[in-house]
């Protein structure tokens, strides 16, 4: 079954709301600074910011991605959460009290002030651009492949759709009318992903029901606390890359940090956190538990065990179509929450380009530094709409190269943000490290995890879905119960390429700080003179004022053995001084050959006036 004439309609509908609100806040903030478009003028509330930063990294993918997950390998991941959670409350705690009274529209701003080093700064925002555009153009491709099977549009008239309406309300509104839609469109989502729960839930006895079946056929998998790093997930690799994926996600990425930037204080910056991530684990949570409701109703009759069945993504697509049309407006409400996700996500990353493009590349220019703010504000637009379509060609481009481009993307993506984390770790934490350190650091981190990304896409084989069966499938259609996905025979694989990639992430970070100790140890260390205590974590740079050792010039090494053989010396002439106090001393209390002479004779004349 299709949509229905409702579903169309609340397709249509939510798509409509989108533009109406950007062009409600463009006509409001039509005298608007360039800060006020880019910032909203620093004004903005906690709540609707923290709803946009909930959704901004929700994108379709993740909605039909992690269900199928679920579905495919259990609850596992699942415990990602956790680390999310962990990394929203550290930089909460201690990048956003350093960063945001900077007042940066660009966050890699910081990075030059940090190191007083422009082509850093530069440097990691051309890595951000790159990326970025790239990840606009692979967020409209997948869903638009569901959004044929949903609507019968073309796959590049799905993207154009998509592409055309965020860019045209990112344009008209700026970063209010993309905050304000991403709460119309968190709300949405909810209700698309609400939908498969309720409904997925009803049909097989409740929620508990669900559980049970996950937990009789193994897909409720929590608590594996092994500690073998080649397996696909355990409790500790989840845990490392929900981690390290919120870092790059919300920490050093310009598209979020862009939220808790256009707040007044720290503490509302703070407050967009901490709200963010309670929606997060709400948002999430219903997206797990869809996967499993999804499961309750096919585990008898699984399309995956069939071979050569798709990725387990597009079970949710055969749900919808099989399931939630069978109650009028239903599915359209999930193609809406689909639709709801990507423009997100899109909006989101073409606001922060813009942001990008102006102040790091344009607005410190002389000929741009004294146009005024409308002419300011008129390039600022026409950046957002460029922008969009070059995630629109992008979209198409991505299409033809077929769905293995796609996951080299993802990949190389997730291999870009380590050591993007790693040298802001070292900016925040290690004022000791020099500016070659520090760059040397990123710079290799950079090219070891690419590779390894590489490396890993052209080596490893997917791995096997959990048993699945098909006893209750049509005769005709039918194979064995319980059967397993057959995959392709395993061949050498060089253990380095063999890693879990949930610690992608993790080992750029590693490299980048490694790397940047090691070269500062042989190149010197920085004094105190040269970095700002602004500009580093409290406690970092009260070890950095006690501990002489890592302060200076010159090579910690030489230093080191030059301040050792220093030591020896002054030890050397302090015994010395003592041998020759000793003995001043020791002939100050022996009498000489004299005095005992005259003692001796003295004895004798005594002696014989006695007898």
């Amino acid at each position: 079954m299709g949509l229905g004439i409702v579903d169309i309609l609340f397709l249509t509908l939510s798509v409509l709301v989108s533009a109406v609100i950007g062009l409600y806040q463009g006509y409001v903030g039509r005298r608007a600074t360039p800060e006020g478009y880019l910032m909203g003028s620093r004004k903005m509330k906690p709540i609707p910011l923290a709803m946009s930063m909930m959704v901004g990294t929700v994108s379709a993918i993740t909605i039909m991605g992690n269900a199928g997950e679920m579905y495919a390998y259990g609850t596992q991941l699942w415990v990602m959460d956790l680390g999310i959670m962990l990394a929203l409350v550290i930089i909460a705690k201690v990048m956003i009290p350093i960063i945001h009274p900077m007042e940066v529209v660009s966050l890699y701003e910081y990075i030059e002030k940090r190191f007083n080093a422009k082509w850093l700064r530069q440097a990691t925002v051309v890595l951000q651009l790159v990326g970025g555009y790239f990840f606009m153009g692979f967020l409209l491709y997948p869903p638009s492949i569901a959004l044929q099977a949903f609507t019968g549009l073309d796959i590049l008239l799905n993207i154009f759709i998509m592409g055309a309406t965020c860019t045209f309300y990112s344009a008209i509104g700026g970063v209010k009318a993309v905050v304000y839609t991403d709460v119309f469109q968190a709300l949405v989502m909810l209700a698309g992903v609400l939908a498969i729960v309720i409904i997925g839930s009803l049909n097989v006895g409740g929620l508990d029901t669900v559980w049970d079946i996950a937990y009789h056929h193994n897909r409720t998998e929590l608590f594996n606390f092994d500690l073998d790093p080649y397996q696909r997930h355990s409790f500790w690799l989840c845990l490392v890359m929900g981690f390290f994926f919120a870092l790059g996600s919300y920490g050093v990425n310009q598209s979020q940090t862009q939220r808790f930037f256009s707040t007044r204080t720290v503490q509302e910056g703070q407050r967009v956190l901490y709200y963010a991530a309670g929606g997060m684990v709400l948002l999430r949570g219903l997206i797990h538990l869809s996967g499993l409701a999804i499961y309750a109703h096919f585990y008898k009759c699984d399309p995956l065990a069939v071979p050569g069945a798709g990725e387990p993504a597009y079970v949710v697509i055969l749900y919808v179509l099989t399931v939630l049309t069978r109650v009028p407006g239903l599915a359209g409400i999930f193609v809406a929450a689909i639709y709801a996700a990507v423009l997100s996500s899109v909006s989101t990353q073409l606001n922060s380009m813009t942001a990008l493009l102006w102040a790091d590349f344009l607005k410190p220019n002389p000929i741009f530094a004294s146009w005024s703010d409308v002419k300011a504000g008129a390039l600022q637009k026409i950046l957002v709409l460029l922008s969009g379509v070059v995630a629109i060609v992008l979209g198409l481009v991505v299409s033809m190269l077929g769905r293995s481009f796609l996951r080299a993307l993802f990949a190389i993506n997730g291999a870009l943000s380590g050591p993007l984390i790693g040298l802001f770790i070292v900016a925040l934490c290690l004022p000791w490290v020099n500016l070659k350190g520090a760059s040397s650091g990123f710079l290799i981190s950079i090219a070891l995890s690419v590779w390894l990304a590489f490396g890993q896409l052209w080596t490893q084989t997917k791995e096997p879905y959990l048993p699945m069966s098909q006893e209750s499938c049509p005769a005709t259609n039918a194979t064995d119960d319980n059967a397993t996905v057959q995959m392709e025979p395993e061949s050498y694989v060089h253990p380095i390429y063999g890693l879990s990639y949930c610690l992608n992430s993790f080992l750029g970070v590693v490299i980048c700080i490694l790397v940047a100790l090691i070269v500062t140890v042989f190149t010197g260390t920085n004094s105190l003179e040269d970095v700002d205590s602004k500009y580093v974590n409290g406690t970092a740079w009260r070890l950095f004022e006690k501990w002489s050792l890592i302060r200076g010039r010159g090579c910690l090494i030489k230093r080191s053995a030059s301040s050792s053989s220093a030591e020896n010396k002054e030890s050397k002439k302090k015994e010395e001084k003592e041998i020759e106090l000793g003995d001043a001393e020791e002939k100050e209390v022996l009498p000489s050959n004299r005095e005992m002479t005259e003692v001796k004779a003295d004895g004798e004349a005594v002696g014989r006036g006695a007898v």
